[in-house]
């Protein structure tokens, strides 16, 4: 009996399933058109709206990799695109022609399906872009909608998650980017950084907030210290070339001030920030020097652990390298290079064991042999006291084989460790923060790196 019983639930749940199965055929379908002829009505829309600009489009790409940049679009009918970009000189003074296609991929997705300048921040290839090889910066050249509104359209990389945002030219914007004005702020603002290495920006009520401009990478910077007073704020956004200046990705707000542009002064050749009344940004080649009220000397060896120098000073001069600093480098790379292993003096760096009150100096030297280049640390070993005013004492107190190879050369700097002190300060740097050391016996001395955990 309990078998029969059972046999029967199961014909009755079938028969639902059947009778259920025969009422969806009942029901009508949500869209009165099929899947494919949806996607080709989508299709032909963004077709439509691509085109619907006369004088083409103004863009901005932002790559995952952090830098903007500006494109000029001009999209033909026939799957032609005409673009002009503020990568660099030359692909702001040349327009270049490539082929665009809509594909019906996971969603409708616009695809520049020739290599074009949008290809170049996505070139894996870093020689073209400065990227990492085998990544680029990690951008795109295939975008899907993901919202339009009025005159602007707002899309995302298919594989990187790159922003792309267009807004449509007026006649008289596309007639200057065509007439190189793109190409002129960009050389003017490549000339300014480059002439201008210690820009600043004076806000209302006398705050000095140092800013820095990297126009390869389209990045923008600035240092201040924050309402509290405690520490040392860092805001860095990407940006792209304007008709007028720069724009910036993120609006910079500091202090209840804020602003999202730069306006190039032509006439002047100077920078210009729209505040409540516009201050133009000015440069001081003196190290702008922070004092938060939780210093510098308390922090070394903890947040901060390792102050790194760049090789080559004379070169890649930061703020606070004294130019007797420079001499001392310059001095010990030439007796490097001239004494019986031909050595190459390359970066330092300084890491702090607060605990146990040790710091390790840290000399990479580099050696080529029969073409082939190694490099090799030389470790030098100090232990350290800070006294109440933030004064740093060093002794020594050891180091490895390649140290006591090179210590000979390298004595024009390591006697400053023995025999002197030094005051630690933060200097702003732009986009890093830097440590600077400053004699106390000799003020014509001093050194700086950038900080780092």
């Amino acid at each position: 009996m309990k078998i029969i019983k059972r046999s029967r639930t199961i014909l009755m749940a079938a028969g639902a399933m059947l009778a259920l199965a025969a009422c969806d055929n009942d029901y009508e379908t949500i869209f009165n058109e099929s899947t494919d002829e949806r996607v080709e009505q989508a299709l032909n829309e963004y077709s439509t709206l691509i085109n619907s600009a006369p004088y083409g489009w103004k863009a901005a790409l932002y790559t995952e990799a952090g830098g903007g940049y500006f494109y000029y679009l001009d999209f033909q009918e026939d799957g032609n695109v005409t673009m002009i970009s503020d990568f660099n000189t030359t692909t702001a003074a040349n327009s270049m022609s490539g082929t665009w296609v809509l594909k019906a991929l996971q969603k409708p997705t616009l695809t520049f399906d020739t290599y074009s300048y949008i290809h170049m921040p996505a070139d894996p290839d870093g020689n073209v872009n400065g990227g990492n090889t085998g990544e680029g910066l990690l951008s795109d050249f295939e975008f899907t909608f993901v919202r339009t509104s009025g005159d602007s359209i707002i899309m995302k990389g298919l594989k990187h998650k790159t922003e792309l945002y267009l807004l449509k030219a007026t006649e008289e914007e596309t007639s200057a980017i065509l007439g190189d004005d793109i190409l002129h702020i960009l050389q003017g603002t490549t000339e300014y950084v480059a002439d201008n290495r210690g820009l600043k920006l004076q806000l209302p009520g006398n705050t000095i907030v140092p800013v820095a401009m990297d126009v390869a990478r389209k990045l923008f910077a600035a240092q201040y210290l924050s309402a509290d007073g405690t520490k040392i704020e860092t805001f860095i956004t990407p940006f792209t070339f304007s008709l007028d200046g720069i724009v910036l990705k993120t609006s910079a707000s500091i202090h209840g001030n804020t602003f999202r542009e730069l306006y190039w002064d032509d006439d002047s050749g100077v920078y210009i920030a729209q505040l409540a009344a516009p201050v133009e940004l000015v440069n001081d080649t003196e190290p702008f020097l922070f004092h938060p009220s939780v210093p510098l000397h308390s922090e070394i060896g903890q947040a901060y652990k390792r102050v790194y120098v760049p090789e080559k000073p004379e070169e890649n001069r930061l703020p606070g390298q004294s130019d007797s600093f420079v001499e001392a480098y310059n001095e010990a790379a030439e007796g490097m290079l001239a004494g019986p292993y031909q050595l190459t003096l390359q970066e330092m760096g300084f890491t702090f064991d607060a605990i146990n009150k040790l710091m390790y100096y840290d000399v990479i030297i580099a050696q080529t042999h029969e073409g082939e280049t190694s490099r090799h640390l030389a470790q030098f070993v100090f232990s350290y006291t800070v006294d109440e005013t933030g004064v740093v004492k060093f002794t020594a107190i050891g180091g490895n084989s390649n140290a006591q190879i090179i210590a000979f050369d390298l004595r024009v700097i390591l006697q400053h460790f023995e025999d002197d002190a030094f005051k630690l300060e933060y200097i702003a740097g732009g986009f890093d923060l830097i440590s600077g050391f400053y004699s106390q016996k000799d003020p014509a001395y001093s050194f700086s790196g950038y900080l780092g955990n």
